[in-house]
């Protein structure tokens, strides 16, 4: 029995890929479930109790708190999420734990990095619990999967992704030139995800991105042109000190993932025009 912590963007298309495979799972979510029988809620008090009694062998564990101002504001708040809880997990049963490239510092120096890459110290409290979990997880034994700048089918029940908000958003925007990274289309994550949690060998550090390093700029300018929105994107140097530079996670240990611009053809082929555009 695999288990799946988190209904948010990440999970959601873990869950469909699961059902698609007719794979016996369970869901465990902090709010309350409302639509599956086969979700359950869970308190970090009770989870391994839970584990336990549905069976589970492995845990795709998807739960993050992953608001940049939240986690400055509430640093205890991030830590429950982002570490405690995948100890808690990791301690009963393997579990493959979703990062991120926040875990990484300003790395002026390296255009991609790759599973061996060394982090120096991330630069916000987001990050350095991320960080942080990771290092409880791959002692334990488990794996570590790295993600950036999702957007997928399933909504984020916080916000929508990025490619959703500046594709229907209409007017000019301006956007950061200075970041550099590779994309994770979920669809594609789902799958590999999925893989690795029915491989008993799964431990280490992969990369689940899209190949080609691209900035928000040449993003949004894509997206905005599949959405047929000829809104204007500008661009300027913002110097986040939140997120790496260049953060471009390279992929080295997974089947290599399409390139973003094909994954967001699909995904705009996959809704109807008229239910995308808002203007």
């Amino acid at each position: 029995m695999i288990g799946v912590v988190g209904t948010g963007q990440v999970a959601q298309h873990v869950i469909e890929e699961l059902k698609a495979r007719e794979i016996p799972h369970v869901v465990y979510t902090r709010s309350s479930p409302m639509w599956d029988s086969g979700v359950f809620s869970y308190t970090t008090e009770n989870i391994v109790e839970q584990i336990q009694k549905h069976r589970v062998t492995k845990i795709i564990n998807c739960a993050a708190l992953r608001d940049i101002a939240l986690c400055e504001k509430d640093p205890h708040a991030a830590w429950l999420a982002n570490v405690d809880l995948p100890k808690i997990i990791g301690g009963e049963v393997k579990q493959i734990y979703i990062s991120t490239d926040y875990v990484f510092d300003l790395n002026e120096d390296a255009r991609t990095l790759d599973e061996d890459a060394e982090s120096r110290g991330a630069l916000s409290i987001y990050g350095q619990t991320k960080l942080e979990g990771e290092r409880v997880v791959l002692m334990q034994g488990g794996a570590v999967v790295r993600i950036s700048s999702p957007f997928g089918v399933y909504p984020s029940p916080m916000k929508p992704h990025f490619v959703d908000f500046v594709s229907r958003k209409y007017g000019e925007i301006d956007l950061p030139t200075d970041q550099f990274f590779r994309v994770s289309y979920l669809p594609d994550v789902a799958k590999v995800l999925v893989d690795l949690a029915l491989d008993e060998a799964t431990a280490g550090v992969y990369h689940a991105v899209n190949e080609g390093t691209a900035t928000w700029v040449e993003i949004a300018r894509h997206a905005r042109k599949l959405n047929r929105n000829n809104g204007k994107i500008t661009g300027s140097m913002r110097w986040d000190k939140t997120r790496p530079m260049y953060g471009a996670l390279k992929n080295t240990r997974l089947p290599r993932f399409r390139h973003w611009t094909e994954a967001m053809d699909e995904y705009f082929r996959g809704t109807k025009a008229e239910e995308r555009i808002e203007r």
